[in-house]
């Protein structure tokens, strides 16, 4: 062994995790920890392996190799949200678990294993080439123009009102997909800036930051206030059902359901609904719903008929599920539905990033009316003809 595979095995912490799963809870588990297991390598430069098995003839043995750089990385990894998520998720479902500490026989041939392994990525739909824009978006005209900039982000010019809504521009931090259609220094004026939530794919600081200088103000929900405030952002927070003005745009927080931070035991507060926002923008040339991250509620089908909605179709448990989706695109069915939260991250495992539009128009009715933007596309917003 030379010198480098010496001190790299001295460093590195390798464990096998010996796991008996209850039998009625094997698929969910498997699935859970699958996802847990993709995002610890993919997110984690200290994870070098996390690798599940299960015995063929016994499958509710399940056995994970763990690799990592060193017992720092280790400690951070337990303290992921990917992992806490996994560890409450699966807590009911684990009949025993035995912890075996390992040394690395041979680290020169070890390094070698994984690159052999041929990949096999899953398929994640992906939208057009970005379409860059500039000053030139932000100047008045009479029309309300809107913008998808990626994820849940939108831009939004209402006859020279400027509005971003959960922008993400830069700073995440995972891969993405494409780069944002506008850099945030090159952003000249915003009257406002809505934060539906604290996840920092919506709630993006390194985002905020840049904008902050060329921002009036922003508004949230009123725990977010005291985020924003944290931050030294000039903001403002709202209850659920309140309205505000910016400029002549209307806006009203809508009701959500995200608070799945509760099922981590070690979470510092206890979150309440009313995080969680959405906003109902009404503007002289028609209204635009911007759902937020939620689980799906009886309000949600019940709203002021929008004339466009940021629409989400994520199939995941936190978020409306995709027949949650459909049920409020049945609810308002002649409404364009431009879509939200898919094909910017890099995660075609990951349920709340790798919705398929193609999936949704085979679904969906008058699938006509689900735009699919390029990231900075613009798209004019028009009032629904009244029937």
């Amino acid at each position: 062994m030379n010198n480098i595979a010496h001190a790299q095995q001295q460093e590195m912490m390798v464990r096998i995790s010996e796991i008996e799963i209850l039998p009625q809870h094997l698929e969910e588990y498997k699935a859970i920890l699958k996802e847990e297991a993709e995002a610890s390598v993919r997110l984690e430069e200290g994870v070098i392996a996390i690798f599940p098995m299960f015995q063929k003839d016994n499958p509710t043995q399940v056995r994970i190799l763990e690799m990592y750089k060193d017992n720092e990385a280790y400690q951070s990894h337990l303290k992921t949200e990917h992992f806490l998520k996994y560890k409450t998720m699966t807590l009911q479902m684990v009949k025993s678990l035995k912890l075996v500490d390992m040394d690395a026989l041979d680290m020169e041939t070890a390094v070698q294993i994984f690159n052999k392994m041929p990949a096999n990525k899953k398929y994640q739909a992906t939208p057009p080439a970005p379409k860059p824009f500039g000053a030139e978006a932000f100047q008045k005209s009479d029309e309300t123009v809107i913008r998808w900039m990626g994820n849940g982000g939108f831009f939004i010019n209402s006859r020279g009102t400027t509005l971003m809504v959960d922008p993400l521009l830069e700073g995440f931090d995972m891969p993405v997909l494409f780069n944002a259609p506008i850099d945030p220094k090159e952003v000249p004026h915003l009257d406002a800036v809505l934060i539906t939530h604290s996840d920092n794919d919506h709630y993006s600081i390194p985002t905020l930051k840049e904008l902050s200088p060329v921002t009036e103000i922003y508004h949230s929900t009123v725990y977010v206030d005291t985020l924003m405030k944290n931050e030294g952002f000039t903001s403002k927070g709202h209850s659920i059902g309140d309205s505000f003005k910016v400029g002549k745009v209307k806006i009203t927080l809508t009701p959500a359901d995200h608070d799945w931070q509760n099922e981590d035991p070690n979470r510092t507060r206890n979150f309440a609904k009313e995080d969680c926002a959405g906003f109902l923008i009404e503007t002289a040339d028609g209204t635009i719903w911007a759902q937020g991250d939620s689980r799906l509620l009886p309000e949600h089908l019940n709203l002021p008929v929008p004339d466009a909605i940021f629409f989400d179709f994520s199939d995941n448990e936190w978020h409306f599920t995709l027949e949650g989706a459909l049920k409020i695109a049945e609810a308002y069915p002649d409404t364009p539905l431009l879509l939200s939260h898919w094909g910017t991250v890099d995660a075609p495992d990951f349920t709340p990033f790798n919705a398929d539009p193609e999936k949704l128009k085979s679904l969906v009715k008058n699938p006509e009316r689900v735009i699919v933007l390029a990231p900075g596309e613009a798209y004019t917003l028009t009032p629904l003809k009244k029937k």
